[in-house]
């Protein structure tokens, strides 16, 4: 009689489950690839979602990690191909296998409907559209202003989710005449 012992992996969750969470981002210590006037288009299942367009990128050795420098756009579409959000940076380390985006220094988000957010520090996640930051940020939103430590919300600001109130200024209207 011949036995066999086999040893499968635990099975992991879809990545639907998988809660996104900002990856650690690590800085490489050395750049060898530089270029200049960079654009970077993400595209999933024939679709444009995202375009980055920086003044200068630099790339790691293995090329999976972009330092972005001399300013950052990000524009990220929605599924008819109109821009969702435009996130500006001063400068960025984007992660070319998972598509995401730390964004630094100052940080400004205007989604379409004119929504604005400012941060020094805002992490993109691309496989939910969502950002997420634990810095110190400042919202404006229909004549309202919110000062907050933390913030979570889809890209468009539609949904954000305040960690920290510190600050708020909201604007009621009267129902009356």
């Amino acid at each position: 009689m011949v036995f066999f012992l086999l040893s499968l992996p635990r099975p992991s969750p879809p990545e639907e489950e998988v809660e996104a969470q900002p990856e650690e981002v690590v800085e490489p210590t050395s750049f060898p690839i530089i270029t200049e006037k960079v654009r970077v288009r993400g595209w999933e299942k024939g679709r444009l979602y995202f375009l980055l367009e920086a003044e200068a990128m630099e790339l790691d050795k293995e090329g999976t990690v972009g330092k972005c420098l001399g300013g950052v756009r990000l524009l990220v579409f929605e599924d008819d191909g109109q821009v969702r959000a435009t996130l500006h940076g001063d400068t960025a380390l984007l992660n070319l296998t998972h598509r995401n985006v730390r964004l630094q220094g100052k940080v400004e988000v205007v989604s379409s409907s004119g929504d604005r957010l400012e941060t020094e520090e805002l992490f993109y996640l691309n496989a939910k559209q969502t950002i997420q930051t634990g810095a110190l940020v400042r919202a404006y939103f229909n004549g309202n202003e919110v000062e907050s430590e933390g913030f979570q919300s889809d890209v468009d600001l539609s949904n954000p989710e305040f960690f920290r109130v510190t600050r708020g200024i909201f604007r009621l209207k009267s129902s009356s005449p």
